[in-house]
This record gives C-alpha cells, sequence and structure tokens, in this order.
C-alpha cells in the first residue's frame, strides 16, 4: 500500500510512518521544508522520503498529522488531497482503527503519561504478553515508540489535546478498557476555553469504560478523584497510605533505588534505576495496573529494574568537570516542581541551575504561572529563555518577561537573546553545579543546550 503522510515529523507520525515501513507499505511524507534531529535521523534512517510534494492519485491512503496546518506546503498538499480525492483520516483515527485491541489500555492525564506508558508496554513486553502499544517519547531501551502485533491488548498513552482533523480529545477514539488516571489538570488552554470544558472531557472519558474494565486513579489528584465517581468499572487507588497501591518504604542507593510496595495481597520490592519521587509514582501507577491485571510479580520486577527511561525526562546527558547535565521536558509548575525536588533529594549537596525555555502553549497564557514561585523554590538560580508569542492570545492574558520577574524575583535572570545565553554559562557554571534544561524542545532551543555541554567537554 502506498501510504502519504502529512506532519509526518511529530512524535506521533514519525515513528508511525517507520512501524508501517517496516510492515512493508511504501511511506512517503511532508512537513515544514526543513526538519532536524532527531526525527530527521529517524526518517532518514528508515529511507523514507519527505517533502517531495508530490500528490498523485496513485497514493492509496493518507495520514493527516496535527500540525499539517502550521506549514503552507502541507495545507496545500491537503487541499490537492481533497480535490482529486484521495482517501484520508487523521493519525488519532489510524491508531484507532488498527493498532487499538479488545483489552485496550489507555494511560491519561496531566503529567507521567509517557513514562507510564512506556513502562506498562514494557512490562507486557517482558511478561510476553506481545501487546500493539504507542507513546509519545523515546525509550533509553531502545524499543520503538509506535508497535502493531495481533495480541489482544494494546497500551496507548491518552492525550486530551485536540489538534488537526480531530474534533474531540485524542483519547475519547481509543476505547478504554483499562485507565491510569494520574490527573486531570487544564493543561490545553488552546483546546478547551475552561476548567469545566476540561472537566468534561475527562468525565466523557471516564464514562465510555465498561462495568469489566478498571480505573486506577492517583489518589493524590482531587479532579481524579472526583472523575472515579462517574466510572461504572472498578476503581483501584494508589499513592496515599489509604490507597490499594502505595510505597510503604524507599531506600535510595548509588546506583538505584529499591521501593517496597503495599498491595492488596502484600508487598512487592522493586528495584529502579530511574530516581525522583514522580518517577517512583510512575512506577507505583505501573505496578498497580499490571498487578491488578494479574500480570506475574517477577516479570513486574524483572522490568522495573530493566528500564532505562525516556529520552529528555529528567535525562542525564552530560557530566564534565564534575557539573551534572540534565534535559527534561518540564513545562508546567507540577512537572517542575517534581523534576527539581528529585534533583535536590538525589543531590543534596549539589546547587541546581536552571535554563527555563517556556515555549509549550498553555505558558503563554498570565495564569499559567500561578504557583511557579513554590514549583522553582528548589532551584538556586533560573536563566529565562526568549517567550514566544501567540497573537490571537489578548495582550493582558499574554504572558511577559515582566510576569516571570514578578513572581521568581532575584532568582530569576532573563536573556532573551540565544548568544546572550551561552555566552552567560561560559562564565556562570563551576563544579558541583547541575544544570537542567526545561523545554518543549525545537532545534534551535536543544542546540543552545549542546553548545553549553561543549564548553565544558
Amino acid at each position: 500500500m502506498r501510504i502519504h503522510i502529512l506532519g509526518i515529523a511529530g512524535t506521533m507520525t514519525a515513528p508511525l510512518a517507520v512501524s508501517l515501513k517496516k510492515q512493508g507499505h511504501q511511506i512517503s511524507g511532508s512537513d515544514q521544508d526543513k526538519i532536524y534531529p532527531p526525527i530527521s535521523t529517524v526518517l532518514k534512517k528508515a529511507k523514507i522520503k519527505i517533502n517531495l510534494y508530490d500528490i498523485t492519485p496513485d497514493i492509496d491512503l493518507c495520514i493527516i498529522g496535527s500540525s499539517y496546518k502550521s506549514f503552507e506546503t502541507t495545507k496545500n498538499e491537503f487541499i490537492k488531497i481533497k480535490k482529486i480525492k484521495i482517501p484520508y483520516l487523521s493519525a488519532t483515527q489510524y491508531i484507532s482503527q488498527n493498532l487499538v485491541k479488545k483489552e485496550s489500555i489507555v494511560i491519561a492525564g496531566s503529567f507521567g503519561k509517557t513514562t507510564i506508558s512506556s513502562l506498562v508496554s514494557w512490562i507486557f513486553l517482558q511478561a510476553q504478553k506481545k501487546p500493539s502499544y504507542m507513546f509519545g517519547g523515546e525509550p533509553k531501551n531502545k524499543y520503538p515508540a509506535i508497535s502493531f502485533s495481533t495480541s489482544d491488548y494494546s497500551v496507548i498513552e491518552g492525550d486530551e489535546s485536540i489538534h488537526g482533523l480531530d474534533k474531540q480529545a485524542k483519547f475519547l477514539s481509543y476505547k478504554p478498557k483499562y485507565v491510569i488516571l494520574t490527573s486531570a489538570d487544564w493543561e490545553h488552554k488552546d483546546c478547551y476555553s475552561s476548567a469545566s470544558k476540561n472537566f468534561n472531557t475527562f468525565k466523557k472519558f471516564i464514562q465510555m469504560l465498561p462495568k469489566d474494565g478498571l480505573l486506577v486513579i492517583n489518589n493524590q489528584s482531587v479532579s481524579a478523584q472526583k472523575l472515579s465517581d462517574f466510572s461504572q468499572a472498578e476503581v483501584v487507588t494508589y499513592n496515599s497510605p489509604q490507597s490499594d497501591y502505595f510505597i510503604d518504604k524507599i531506600n535510595i542507593k548509588n546506583n538505584f533505588t529499591t521501593l517496597i510496595i503495599n498491595t492488596p495481597t502484600g508487598l512487592i520490592k522493586v528495584d529502579t534505576q530511574l530516581i525522583g519521587q514522580f518517577n517512583f509514582e510512575n512506577i507505583l501507577a505501573a505496578v498497580a495496573l499490571c498487578d491488578s491485571l494479574k500480570i506475574k510479580k517477577n516479570y513486574i520486577q524483572k522490568a522495573v529494574f530493566s528500564f532505562r527511561g525516556v529520552k529528555r525526562r529528567l535525562e542525564l546527558v552530560a557530566n564534565h568537570k564534575n557539573i551534572l547535565f540534565f534535559d527534561d521536558f518540564a513545562q508546567s509548575t507540577t512537572r517542575i516542581k517534581s523534576t527539581l525536588l528529585a534533583l535536590k533529594n538525589h543531590y543534596p549537596n549539589k546547587k541546581i541551575k536552571v535554563l527555563y525555555l517556556a515555549h509549550a502553549s498553555f505558558n503563554q497564557y498570565k495564569n499559567s504561572l500561578q504557583g511557579l514561585d513554590d514549583a522553582f523554590k528548589p532551584a538556586d538560580e533560573i536563566i529565562l529563555g526568549p517567550l514566544k508569542y501567540n497573537p490571537k492570545i489578548n495582550k493582558k492574558d499574554r504572558t511577559t518577561a515582566s510576569d516571570y520577574k514578578l513572581i521568581l524575583k532575584s532568582k530569576l535572570i532573563y536573556l532573551p537573546l540565544k548568544k546572550q545565553i551561552i555566552e552567560y554559562y561560559k562564565h556562570n557554571l563551576m563544579s558541583n553545579d547541575i544544570l537542567v534544561y526545561m523545554s518543549s524542545g525545537g532545534f534551535d532551543n536543544n542546540r543552545i543546550f549542546k553548545s553549553i555541554i561543549n564548553i565544558y567537554k
């Protein structure tokens, strides 16, 4: 089958393209004129040709990624696709029709989705369940982010965002039978105009669960607790002493941490190479689901210990001159706080310095800064890089550097130019420092961080 993918350079569409190529399909795609590593490298390695701008009637199917409206070339291609009547559907629809199985596991919430989804997939793989799965990250264990199989199980990272051709939240297309819900915070302000509309979408999602399904909720999330009232499936709780599953003891060692987990049937001990309370909670969520679905404990233990995490989730990428360089996806206050607390607890005698490039769409609204002072409390210094501005956001609602300065005070240094950032770090990192780069990605942003690291090689 000849398949063409618009917006091929996305976190969902790029691995999907590679997976479909491995299945024997002829794959091509389009995106912005220039794409960058690591996605450009992944597509080149798979020998997938992109940006040929050759929409012809012999294409059997077009898969439309969520970013296709962002570029003139892909918008024009979509017009041509419709004009010559090539069959098309969104990437979400394709996943729903071809990857989601009868025993559908969906991981949802405003944090932890990618790590939990990849860990649950890894546990099921080690338990020889051979699931279909999909998540939006690159696991350090080197298994693909998307895989199709003939198993009855599927594991999917369920996002509540609405983009591209999709008219509803992505997770509503994934026919959930088993769900992990970490939270239901109002994160996608570009998709939902109010917290109540965001909550109602999660409510609709939870109401889809069948009576013989399962809902695993984070007991420390008020929103998750409220949503559990709408589930006709069994509800299992985790992450508090009153929960079905909670961490009884934590023993931090140099190379790994031991977690003693209390379960309804007794204690289970797991060792992990990951650090930080938020990662321990992600592990706890995965253990709660897998144990509830009767995955043998020895498979769970072996999988958790061998799991190395996901790239860009508190990833130690370099150690030069006794300076540790961490790369992290953190943008929201919840994730920033959990990341910095993890570093403070694991490295209590080091100074934590943050390079914060606040480019996530929700960061462009003033009300997203609430709680930011508390989130950054463990940091000794914060460099705020250039801000993005969406012209569609009213000026009175739009975040400015002054708003950040008002909240973070003397800890914050605003450097709007890339060369200023590099020059600053050339003189202001010392032995025993930690530099954690917090960004939602982008080639230019990543290049700044790499330039800083190279200074100290």
